[in-house]
Order: structure tokens, then C-alpha cells, then sequence
């Protein structure tokens, strides 16, 4: 054990603790406060299991979480199953469009669908218009909406599991499948699908969870009753009332331990199994297929219709966007320059503070995501497990309990709530899981045997690095940068919690446009110019990435 590997785990583990575990203790025990006394205990645990209220919205919180997961799986494991398997022209833009749900923020898309679905939004109107119907239809307000949103939404995770599972699957086995007279659908329930149960719950786990996290679409959708929603309602707008403040509270941490012990769970039931095989392998394209024509037609039209779903939210929002008004009418009849001259010339702020912000969090995690990588795929010094799994695991916390967590913290004994630095070390915890995925999956594609060539001609280990380690890993650390900045860009969970005046990021910009009722088209071009900037870099994404993206959403390798 080198004293530079001990020295670099111990300056890891330091980071974690204070930008993580402390905050995050002081949150739980911020639980356990009873209101309007000096006490402690379990009692707000006991009142909240006690409440018929509360219990609600933990089992619609759980049915919600069910649907979605349902949707995502049924409608992803198709699509998986084309971009992965067939050669076809314009996968790389089916994919980079495809994946854009993932990186905006889940109420954009709301707002888009609000305007084109809403009682009297687009296509009723349309319908109407025509004389098809005679009252409008609900198409998006109730449980149904938010489980469509949602999935659109979370979608990519399951496509991006299951892809490098069936990227990923030795040929040979499907091969011997068939030689036994299993072709078609029955080869892939017998034999490809179980085989890709360890990347499939990788992406499975995120989608559940979501609807755990997500407080915002709910609200704005008019569903109050949910766990985070009204855990936000509690904490934010009851600030005087200590008892629902602490309720909230507690709302917030039940999410959280849910999050973590269905994680967990997951888990473990990967890897109590083995899903393995002693075979000759495969090409890191994995099994090709070419369709015949019909399959070709099929598959196209498929994917051409999840993309028009997904389509429909910058075309609305960009509609949205150049237009004065939309009111009634099904289309916008007044077209305007003014909502983007406002964003650009009278409030550059929002746009500054999320470049600013976004930037300043991607440095931080580059400076401790390789290290980390490097320590947990090329070393064996102790504790390099549990700092994966700690890292790891804050995919699994929802953004308002890092928010709360760091309010409560940083704001008296460490006062750096009251500074702006807060919001970039916020989205640096929040989101280094993504990038610190990517380089681990970058380090585990790269050969030892070249540092260690490198090492014994004399060259130092941060030579090494530099001379040999990060020109091969340069692909991965690429799409770990931009898929990190795009995750931090548009958060929202943790820093509508800590932001102050003049501290405003374009989410949160956003957010306050839709919460003050200002002119939607001010929002809207917020959402769209969002939408420009995220789809460009899912092109590069899309474009340098290759298996390495996949890689990273699988259920990872020791």
C-alpha cells in the first residue's frame, strides 16, 4: 500500500464525509426533533405511520412507482432491443433523440404537454374544431398523465440498461438456443431477456425511485397527494409551522430510505446470481442483426413514434417560445423576439449562474471522479469498496434530501449556505455519480499491462497518467464531462432549496416564471434555449460515446 494511494483515499474519504455523510446525518437527525419541545425521539415516525393522510401518499406514491416502472419496461425493451440489434441508418440521432428526456428537467416536458394535451390545449381544440368531440378530453390531469410523463421521462434509463445487456450477450448462447429449435420469441423470454436481468435492474431500480423524487411534476399536474410532493409542500411554504416542517421532513426521509434499501435490494439479487459464461465471447458492437424488410419498416415506424412524443416538447416549448400569447387557440397566432431579449439582455443572470455553477461542479468532479476511479479499479487499498458504494449510492437519494440536508448543515455552525459556493458543491454531490460511472467504465476498458509497461521504463505514476492513461481514456472521460455538466445544468430538486437572490439558475428560473403566473412564453424560451443547449451535447454524447455510456449503466464489474 503506497503512501500517494493512502494519502488520495484518505483526501477522498474527507471530501465524502463533509460534502456527504454530514450533511445528510444532520438531516436524519433533524427527523427525530419533536416540535415545540427540546426532545427526541421517534414520535414524528410513529404520527406520520399513524396518519391515514401520510399513509395515502406513501401507497400512491408506491402504485405510481409500479405503473411507471410497467410503462418504461414494456415500452423500452423494443426499442432496446433495435438500437442494440439491428443495423439501421440514423441510430445515432434516434438515440441522441431518444435519450434528451433524461437530461431536461422532468416539467419542461409537463408544460409541453400541459399546452398540447391540456382541457383546452391543442389537440382537443383540434378535435373539437373538427366536430369529433363535443367536450374536451382529459388526456393528461390524474394518475394516467403523470404515469405517461414520467415514463417518457425515464424511458432512457431502461433502453440504456437494456441495450448493453443485449450488446453485451455472448452470440453463442442465442446460437445453441436455436440449434435446440428455440428461435424467435421464445429464444429471447428463455435466453436473452434473463440474461440481462443484472443491466435491465440497473436501470429499473432509477425508474422506481423516481417517482420518489419527483415533487414538481405532481404539483403541476394538480396531484398533491404524494410523498415528495408533500414533503416540499411542508418544508417550503410552512416554515412557521414547525410540526408540518418536521413532518416534511420526516416525508423526505422516508423517501430516502426507501430509495436506499430498494437499491440495496436490487443489489444484492444481482449479485447473489452468477450471469456469466465460459464462451468465446463477443465484439463490442455484440450481435448484429439485419432486418428483413418488414422488421425494418416495423422498427422504424416504432422509433419514429416514441420520437414524435418526444419531439413534441421542444416543438411546443419552441412554439411557446417565439409567441406573445397561446390562449384558446390551437396554434399561436402572434409571434415575438421579446421572450428571448428578456432572458439575454434583462435577465443573463440565469444563464450565467447555471453556466458558472455547472462549470464549477464538472471541475470539482473531474478532480475527484479520476482519482476515485483510479483507486477503485486499480487499486486494492482498503475502504476503495465502500467509497464506490457511497458515491454509488446517491443515485439513489432524491435531490430534496441533499437540498434540505445542506440547508440544514451549511447554514448556522458552517455558514456556506449564505455564500454562492453552495450551489456548485450542492450539484457536485448531487450529481458525481455520473461522471465517476464513466471513468470507472473507461478504466475497466483500459489495459494494466500499458501502465504497467510505462511504470517499469521509469516513468512515475502521474506521469503514467498523464502520458498514457488519459489519452486511452479520453473518450470516456469526454462523455462523463458532458453527461455531468448536463445533469447539474438542470437540476432543480436540490438547489430550489439553497438558492438565493441573484443566485438564480435557468431551472429555477423557469420554475418561478410557471409559480408566480408570468407570461408562459418567458418560461417557455427559458425551456427551449435548455432543450438547444442539452441537445447538442447529447449529439456529442451520442457521437464519442459508443459502448462507454452503455457500459456505465450496467450493473458495473469487479
Amino acid at each position: 500500500m503506497s503512501r500517494g494511494n493512502l494519502f488520495l483515499t484518505s483526501s477522498l474519504w474527507l471530501i465524502i464525509a463533509f460534502l456527504v455523510i454530514y450533511p445528510l446525518s444532520i438531516l436524519v437527525l433533524e427527523s427525530f426533533k419533536i416540535a415545540g419541545s427540546t426532545g427526541w425521539g421517534i414520535h414524528n415516525f410513529l404520527e406520520f405511520f399513524q396518519d391515514t393522510y401520510y399513509l395515502k401518499t406513501f401507497g400512491n406514491t408506491l402504485v405510481l412507482s409500479s405503473l411507471v416502472l410497467l410503462a418504461t419496461t414494456l415500452f423500452g425493451i423494443p426499442l432496446s432491443y433495435i438500437l442494440a440489434r439491428y443495423r439501421q441508418r440514423g441510430k445515432t440521432f434516434f438515440t441522441a433523440l431518444i435519450l434528451l428526456p433524461i437530461v431536461l428537467p422532468a416539467y419542461a416536458g409537463v408544460f409541453a404537454f400541459v399546452i398540447f394535451l391540456g382541457k383546452f390545449g391543442t389537440l382537443n381544440l383540434l378535435l373539437m374544431d373538427a366536430g369529433l368531440i363535443q367536450k374536451p378530453i382529459n388526456w393528461i390531469y390524474g394518475l394516467h398523465g403523470l404515469v405517461f410523463i414520467q415514463s417518457l421521462h425515464l424511458l432512457p434509463f431502461i433502453v440504456l440498461s437494456l441495450s448493453a445487456g443485449f450488446t453485451t450477450i455472448d452470440p453463442s448462447f442465442e446460437e445453441a438456443a436455436e440449434v435446440e429449435g428455440a428461435s424467435g420469441f421464445r429464444r429471447f423470454i428463455t435466453v436473452t431477456l434473463p440474461l440481462c436481468t443484472p443491466t435491465y435492474l440497473a436501470g429499473a431500480v432509477i425508474v422506481f425511485l423516481w417517482p420518489f423524487t419527483d415533487w414538481l411534476t405532481p404539483l403541476i399536474l394538480g396531484q398533491i397527494d404524494f410523498l415528495p410532493s408533500v414533503a416540499y409542500i411542508n418544508i417550503a411554504y410552512h416554515f412557521t409551522d414547525m410540526h408540518r416542517k418536521y413532518m416534511g421532513i420526516v416525508a423526505v426521509v422516508i423517501s430516502s430510505l426507501v430509495c436506499i434499501m430498494l437499491f440495496l435490494l436490487a443489489r444484492w439479487w444481482v449479485e447473489r446470481k452468477k450471469y456469466t459464461g465460459l464462451s468465446k465471447g463477443t465484439t463490442s458492437e455484440g450481435r448484429v442483426i439485419e432486418p428483413g424488410a418488414t422488421i425494418k419498416f416495423l422498427s422504424y415506424l416504432y422509433m419514429l413514434f416514441l420520437a414524435a412524443l418526444v419531439l413534441l416538447i421542444p416543438i411546443v416549448l419552441g412554439l411557446a417560445a417565439f409567441s406573445r400569447r397561446w390562449v384558446f387557440e390551437p396554434f399561436p397566432t402572434y409571434w415575438t423576439l421579446d421572450n428571448f431579449r428578456v432572458i439575454l439582455m434583462e435577465t443573463p443572470l440565469l444563464l450565467q449562474n447555471s453556466f458558472v455553477f455547472s462549470g464549477l461542479a464538472l471541475i470539482f468532479g473531474i478532480a475527484f471522479g479520476l482519482p476515485a476511479a483510479y483507486l477503485i479499479v486499480r487499486t486494492r487499498i482498503r475502504g476503495k469498496d465502500a467509497l464506490d458504494f457511497v458515491i454509488t449510492l446517491m443515485l439513489a437519494f432524491p435531490g430534496m434530501a441533499v437540498g434540505v440536508s445542506y440547508l440544514l448543515a451549511f447554514w448556522k455552525g458552517i455558514p456556506l449556505a449564505t455564500h454562492w459556493i453552495i450551489m456548485p458543491l450542492a450539484l457536485f454531490a448531487r450529481r458525481l455519480p455520473y461522471f465517476l460511472r464513466m471513468a470507472h467504465s473507461s478504466y475497466l476498458q483500459l489495459d494494466i499491462s500499458l501502465e504497467e509497461a510505462s511504470e517499469v521504463s521509469g516513468a512515475g505514476k502521474f506521469r503514467t497518467f498523464l502520458n498514457i492513461s488519459l489519452p486511452l481514456l479520453i473518450k470516456g472521460v469526454l462523455v462523463g464531462v458532458v453527461m455531468f455538466f448536463i445533469m447539474a445544468f438542470q437540476e432543480i430538486s436540490t438547489a430550489i432549496f439553497l438558492y438565493r437572490g441573484g443566485w438564480e439558475t435557468l431551472p429555477i428560473g423557469i420554475f418561478l416564471n410557471w409559480h408566480r403566473g408570468m407570461e408562459f412564453g418567458i418560461a417557455a424560451a427559458m425551456a427551449f434555449l435548455m432543450i438547444v443547449i442539452t441537445f447538442i451535447l447529447l449529439l456529442i454524447i451520442a457521437r464519442i460515446g459508443g459502448g462507454i455510456l452503455k457500459a456505465a449503466w450496467g450493473p458495473g464489474v469487479r
